[in-house]
């Protein structure tokens, strides 16, 4: 049913792989609260501690595929849906990666965007993979279909960003877009180094999102106060009133 494979760099287990239950109780790695999802999940659940200058960054986690067809009969073990959002929720980065000559777009697929989607949008990016095995006028086809696809899922006027091309060592079966394949690739790897900066950059967004909420709620309060005259004296039809006006106090103050 395929596994989830951790991979990063830390020095003391460098060149190791280490089981999920494991994972679960190294106290330098943030996967203790994964020990929720049971043994079932954890046995699925691998690192690989590898010397790459990149990984003392960026930490990768590849998770199983998709089931499409008669698979998605299949039950797995464990919750595959809660467990793609823990890991979304916590990313800096979430690829979707598609075979341009064999897209599919399974009901579990769906099922997964549509969870992990919410407050993770501009975090979600599809990768078309060995692009190069398609003619020029099937892979416009193939990319056609995939961005209509992901259209009707996301429900947004704007197109999640699309990295074409054949992301392996071999050979190009069909060089027509090879430049495009090469400009996509830095691009992506572009993305990929900045990650850590990227990372720290959202972390604020997000403190002062928060911040701008605390605000909100202080002044709601502030202005609910005013208008009471005692909470215990208050009359039933006042206490309505004011639950009718949070909304036009809420608008007031955003």
């Amino acid at each position: 049913m395929g596994r989830y494979i951790l991979s990063g760099n830390s020095s003391p287990y460098e060149g190791k792989i280490i089981k999920g239950n494991s994972l679960t109780v190294i106290p330098e790695l943030p996967f203790s609260s994964l020990s929720s999802f049971g043994t079932a999940f954890l046995s699925h659940f691998e690192g690989s501690i590898c010397p790459a200058p990149l990984l003392q960054h960026v930490t990768l986690i590849d998770t199983p595929g998709i089931l499409s067809g008669e698979k998605q009969r299949l039950a797995r073990s464990y919750d595959f849906v809660e467990v793609s959002r823990w890991f979304a929720d916590r990313a800096d980065l979430i690829l979707l990666l598609f075979d341009a000559h064999k897209l599919d777009i399974s009901d579990e697929l769906k099922e997964i965007i549509e969870k992990i989607r919410p407050h993770n949008d501009d975090k979600i990016r599809c990768v078309l993979n060995k692009a190069d095995q398609v003619n020029r006028e099937q892979l416009v086809r193939v990319y056609g279909a995939l961005m209509w696809s992901m259209g009707k899922i996301f429900l947004t006027p704007e197109n999640v960003r699309v990295y074409t091309g054949s992301f392996w060592n071999r050979r190009l079966v069909h060089n027509d877009f090879k430049d495009m394949f090469q400009s996509d690739e830095k691009l992506l790897t572009d993305e990929l180094k900045n990650l850590p900066m990227v990372a720290a950059e959202r972390k604020v967004n997000e403190f002062v999102k928060r911040v701008r909420l605390v605000k909100v709620f202080v002044c709601i309060l502030v202005k609910v106060r005013r208008n009471m005259r005692g909470i215990f004296g208050m009359k039933q039809w006042t206490k309505e009133k004011l639950v009718i006006a949070l909304k036009q106090i809420f608008y007031g103050h955003e």
